[in-house]
């Protein structure tokens, strides 16, 4: 009876290092993914071409990082060491940020585009191997099917704690006042936190025995090996998993961007930060409470209600563009019901497929399938999102000067119709689970 009761269970020292390690690594991507386009819009230059370099590189370069990193995982049978000594120099690569000339004159702009956007690759490419390729190599090591909804969904409400960090803490060093010593601070504080947590890893994680070296093959076919033909075929539960998950992502990125801007601008709400504040933290705790029930009943019942609730919570956010300028009681409630929905249920997604997904590695590939889980749930919804939320932007706002753009609620019914398409994915993981 009580080696039953402790199927799953983790330990203290492993959830302190998951959560440590996690909400750190999402502390680094948060400035990554937030704040790097902003230092180059208010420091470097406001043309939108230099977003767009910042943007595509980084996320081809890090899918390539993950790809390699995921290889060099299995062929080592290390992780501690690429997680932890990663985050060290991870720290360093923002830190580096700080040396950057700032407010260039007219004929430097270009020169220092480039050098912001290299430095950014550069730093994508140590995060990448050490967070996206080792720390959830390891983290496939370290769960199992007892526990892996519940670990999924606590890894994927990091990002939101991440998120109030940053912002709660930091924010004011990087607005339009902001001075280069400002940004200085910023980039030197945000560095240290990474830095710092992959010291406290090397003495607080441990990699899981028994992981043995994986030389089989050459380290190209390694590096190529999640997206040949031949693996697809083979582990085709394993894509349609993350199929799902990249539905659901694609359908995130449509609205996720403009999120701030729709809040403030398009609902006219002035005093938004104690709703989004409720949303977030209601959001993260109905989501661990879910996670949790799938371990114990398991998730095959689970597919078809997360779905239809995000569906429902669009539509609902949706609905607040009707009593906008008339009640604005109104528009915050709805705001707060309907994302509660769909920020709760962006995370327990990421909970129901990426626990499958793990489920469906075959042992000892644990570090060759990231780099597809990193095509499929990054390089491509961040591609074809917001390609979409431009699309829906450009046809409501036709005719409109783009000073005088507004970002439209249809957005949010953009996001809801691609939800749909998950539940064919959905439909063939539920049939494959036993419970």
């Amino acid at each position: 009876m009580s080696k039953d009761k402790n199927i799953g269970a983790l330990g203290g020292r492993m959830w302190s290092s998951i959560i440590l390690l996690g909400l750190i690594g999402q502390v680094a991507w948060v400035v990554e993914n937030m704040y790097f386009s902003r230092f180059m819009q208010n420091e470097i230059t406001k043309a939108p071409y230099a977003t767009t370099l910042l943007v595509a590189f980084s996320a081809i370069f890090a899918t390539l990082a993950t790809l390699i990193g995921g290889a060099l995982c299995d062929r080592t049978g290390r992780r501690k060491a690429f997680i932890c000594w990663g985050y060290v120099v991870w720290g360093f690569t923002i830190m580096m940020f700080s040396l950057v000339p700032m407010q260039p004159s007219a004929d430097k702009v270009l020169p220092m585009v480039i050098l912001v956007v290299a430095m950014d690759c550069v730093m994508s490419i140590i995060g990448s191997i050490s967070n996206d390729a080792a720390f959830n190599t390891w983290i496939t090591d370290i769960s199992s099917i007892h526990n892996r909804a519940r670990v999924d969904t606590v890894l994927a409400i990091m990002p939101l704690f991440a998120i109030g960090i940053v912002f709660g803490g930091f924010d004011s060093l990087t607005n339009l006042d902001a001075t280069p010593d400002d940004w200085k601070k910023f980039f030197m504080i945000l560095g240290i936190i990474p830095t710092i947590g992959g010291v406290i890893g090397l003495a607080l994680m441990k990699d899981k025995q028994g992981i043995k070296a994986n030389k089989d093959s050459s380290f190209v076919n390694d590096f190529t090996y999640s997206l040949q033909p031949k693996t697809i075929k083979e582990n085709k539960m394993l894509y349609v998993c993350l199929s799902g998950n990249m539905i659901s992502a694609i359908a995130y990125q449509v609205y996720v961007n403009y999120l701030f801007n729709i809040v403030e601008g398009t609902l006219k709400l002035k005093d938004y930060i104690i709703p989004i504040g409720i949303i977030m933290l209601v959001a993260s705790v109905a989501s661990v409470i879910v996670s949790v029930s799938m371990d114990k009943k398991g998730k095959k019942n689970f597919y078809y209600p997360t779905i239809a609730a995000g569906i429902i919570g669009c539509i609902i956010v949706y609905c607040a563009k009707f009593f906008v300028d008339k009640n604005e009681t109104a528009v915050t409630a709805i705001l707060i019901v309907g994302g509660i929905l769909i920020i709760g249920v962006s995370l327990v997604m990421a909970g129901l497929f990426t626990a499958s997904y793990r489920d469906c590695i075959p042992q000892g590939k644990e570090g060759l399938f990231q780099g597809c889980r990193m095509v499929m749930y990054v390089l491509i919804p961040m591609i074809i999102g917001p390609v979409i939320a431009q699309l829906i932007i450009n046809t409501c706002n036709k005719g409109v000067s783009a000073d005088n753009i507004v970002y439209p609620m249809e957005l949010f019914i953009g996001a809801a119709v691609i939800m749909l398409f998950a539940f064919i994915p959905a439909r063939y993981v539920r049939n494959h689970l036993q419970k």
